[in-house]
């Protein structure tokens, strides 16, 4: 398995199908609000699997976590906090004298004498959830009766999770009537929009003169719009979401409620460890096999919502454009169906709504990354085939002072993936982004020597630890790349593969905030060997922690139990086992790499990043390796700074860029989501331009990477232009022209390039 792949809170899936559990709760016939709503559940009790796996996964946990502890009163307090966190972080369903009822179990959720965790704390308060959720659902289709003032100057928190619980029913009954109106107001202003839209899309396709063929056209285009808008009312069908919600709750198996509660508790270590019950494990292992056929985008559940870790390149999310990592999916609708509220949705219910036979369509609601305003968005599945996933490549030539045009290539990487199968089988031909890039870089030398290249690792969340050191040995000679300190305090130091050092000449790496793991590690070995010049956010995402995956099965306890528990499956422990520290001795965790040059970016203003996740692991320092450092670079520096940032000061666009950023940075300010209409359409038009501001800087991007070798676009007519990848070619022409010939070639002495198949450009 693949543990060095990037991960956010909770377990990472793909879109793939999902099996749905079965429901505990009996409801009647019928699936109308009143029918969904009109019988209390009853809640499932532990059983002995359930008791066995919670006592082994705290010994777990507690004695082979990167950071070990046992649960002592102050660990149990912080376990309690975050179970009520889990169930209710948008603070809409628990008033606080709920959670003053359970304090009795605060310190002591963990029987140190009997080695036992207090499921039946769990249970209960999770019975506690469903009756007020069951409350929740009722007292809103009341609201959505009631009469709505939209002139009256109201506001709901964008985000609720460090709002205090409400302290009366009084308190959390006008919550709950405030998240009824907005949700009123938000499908009045999309329906507002879809049918501007609608009228837009009618009048481009009439033709002037009309007649018969501007009918047609018009009936044609209204066709396809009817299939996006809901054809229910807003009152009705919100109606039966609130039931919805409310009912998926109550079909939680025994061993779901154990997985929220003991990944209460591995968050309290750290963010990345989870237990996974054995669906969530089988959804897991298809993540990590990669067998995509959906929508493309790499989902976890975060605070209530299904959140868009990364999009998938070549998927249709990619494709689109529209979506991006930190969206939030609050309703999912298949082609002529009414949207259905997926907030508060077990995961696999939500993936297993979104994926769906390949040329289909399914609509996304979404609330973007930051913003309380949904924006609906409708893509056609289809299957992400791991060739757009390859290394690519494109030559770039630069005009110097001298009148000769340097040759500079530039390659993508979108992750560091390698067929380990055909690898271990002893194919010679494996695929790997190692050998593919190392093809590319012979391809691109056969005309004539490379003057410069850079490594465009913007985006990679990672991939395998093996295929980054070995990635890095081809523009390094010998030496560390990376130490990885285990939780018995172990350090290994990891070298590239001696005498595989294919280039040589001067070097940029570009990374962004969702450069991860992977991706940080051959940054930071790069630029801590004085090899590279790293470009790009102000720093990467901070993910320098190593997690493996534990089967249960594998436990003795757990094995004899068999003839007690049957066929159920215990499922699986992923924890933390290992940190990554650079060849300097300063951890990637939380800080990440600091780029040589840094640009101003959206992310400086998105709450991405590891050191945003709660209960992170810190950074910190261990010994460093020894390593030779060139120092070439170093003198060159201060004044490809200052050059780099006169150009950006000198561009338009660039200005046009910052000004962009300034914009989205007040916007963020916002707290808090006006309910007055004109309040709200105001706002709602500031959240829309921002996004296309931050789409039209995707939209460069992806252009960019089509263009030929004069930056030209292939497809679409319009120039490629990105704007930090044109910063890095000047600053590459200005290196090349302080550069004497050949320095950087002449210390580290590159072997000849193999003739190697040339991978997909």
């Amino acid at each position: 398995m693949d543990v060095f792949k990037k991960t956010t809170r909770r377990v990472i899936l793909l879109l793939l199908g999902l099996c749905l559990c079965q429901p505990l709760f009996v409801q009647a016939a019928g699936e109308t609000p009143e029918a969904l709503l009109q019988q209390e559940p009853v809640l499932v009790k532990p059983s002995i699997r359930e008791r066995l796996v919670g006592k082994v996964v705290v010994d777990l946990i507690a004695h082979f976590h990167y950071e070990p502890q046992m649960i002592d009163p102050a660990l149990s307090s912080e376990w309690f906090q975050e179970y009520f966190k889990t169930l209710d972080a948008n603070r809409m369903m628990f008033l606080e004298s709920d959670i003053d009822s359970f304090r009795s179990y605060e310190t002591v959720l963990w029987n140190s004498r009997n080695r036992v965790a207090n499921l039946d704390f769990a249970f209960d308060v999770y019975q506690l959830y469903l009756r007020r959720s069951r409350e929740w659902a009722l007292y809103s289709i009341e609201c959505l009766k009631m009469p709505h003032d939209f002139t009256v100057d109201e506001s709901l928190p964008i985000d609720a999770r460090e709002e205090p619980w409400c302290k009366n029913m009084d308190e959390l009954r006008d919550l709950w009537r405030r998240r009824v109106k907005n949700a009123l107001l938000n499908e009045e202003i999309i329906a507002k929009k879809e049918r501007e839209k609608e009228l837009k899309q009618t009048s481009d396709k009439t033709p002037a003169a009309g007649g018969a063929e501007g009918d047609q056209a018009a009936a044609g285009s209204a066709e396809s719009v009817d299939s996006v808008l809901p054809k229910e009312a807003p009152d009705v069908r919100l109606a039966k979401n609130f039931a919805r919600n409310y009912k998926r709750r109550t079909e939680l198996e025994a061993i779901d409620i154990l997985e929220l509660f003991l990944s209460s508790l591995t968050r309290v270590y750290d963010p990345h460890s989870a237990y996974m019950a054995p669906e969530t494990k089988e959804n897991f292992d298809i993540n990590m096999r990669l067998s995509l056929q959906g929508i493309g985008a790499v989902l976890t559940s975060q605070d209530s919502y299904t959140t868009v870790v990364s999009i998938i390149p070549g998927g249709p999310a990619d494709k689109d454009g529209h979506l991006k990592g930190g969206d939030r999916i609050i309703a999912v609708a298949q082609d002529g169906e009414d949207p259905i509220d997926v907030v508060e949705t077990p995961l696999n219910k939500v993936v297993s709504q979104i994926r769906g036979p390949k040329g289909t369509t399914v609509h996304l609601t979404i609330l973007p990354e930051g913003s309380g305003t949904p924006q609906r968005l409708s893509l056609v599945r289809d299957e992400v085939k791991l060739t757009d996933q390859e290394a690519q490549s494109e030559i770039r030539l630069l005009p110097l002072s001298s009148g000769r045009e340097a040759r500079v290539l530039v390659v993508y990487l979108p992750s560091f993936y390698a067929d380990f199968a055909a690898k271990g089988a002893g194919d010679d031909n494996y695929k790997s982004s190692t050998r593919d890039i190392s093809a590319l870089l012979a391809k691109a030398s056969q005309e004539r020597p490379l003057d410069g290249m850079i490594l465009d690792l913007r985006g990679n969340g990672g991939g395998s630890l093996e295929e980054a050191i070995e990635l890095s040995g081809l523009f390094l000679a010998d030496g560390p790349v990376v130490q990885v300190r285990n939780n018995k305090g172990q350090v290994e130091k990891r070298m590239v593969p001696d005498g595989t050092a294919e280039y040589g000449g001067p070097l940029l790496v570009l990374v962004d905030k969702f450069s991860a793991s992977a991706s940080e590690i051959v940054a930071a070995a790069l630029q801590d060997r004085g090899r590279a010049i790293v470009i790009g956010d102000r720093s990467t995402h901070g993910k320098g922690t190593v997690q493996t995956i534990f089967d249960l099965r594998r436990v003795p306890s757990i094995s004899r139990a068999q003839t007690q528990i049957g066929n159920s499956e215990p499922g699986s422990l992923k924890f933390t086992m290992a940190k990554f520290y650079r060849v300097n001795g300063s951890s990637t965790q939380v800080k990440g790499v600091t780029p040589d040059i840094f640009f101003p970016s959206f992310t400086d203003h998105m709450e991405t990043g590891e050191g945003n996740l709660p209960h992170v692991l810190p950074w910190d320092v261990i010994e460093p390796a020894g390593y030779q450092r060139l120092d070439s670079l170093d003198a060159l520096l201060p004044a490809l700074k200052d050059a780099a940032l006169q150009r950006s000061q000198a561009d338009p666009l660039f200005q046009e860029y910052k000004r962009d950023i300034a914009f989205y940075a007040d916007l963020r300010a916002v707290k808090a989501l006006p309910l007055q209409r004109e309040a709200r359409e105001a706002f709602q038009a500031r959240e829309e331009e921002a996004s296309k501001m931050i789409r039209k800087f995707q939209a460069q991007r992806k252009n960019a990477r089509k263009s030929d070798d004069k930056g030209a676009a292939k497809d679409d007519g319009e120039p490629g232009k990105d704007l930090i990848l044109d910063a890095a070619l000047g600053v590459m022409g200005d290196l090349l022209q302080a550069l004497p010939a050949g320095a950087l070639a002449a210390e580290i002495a590159p072997a000849p390039a193999p003739a190697l198949p040339t991978a997909a450009e």
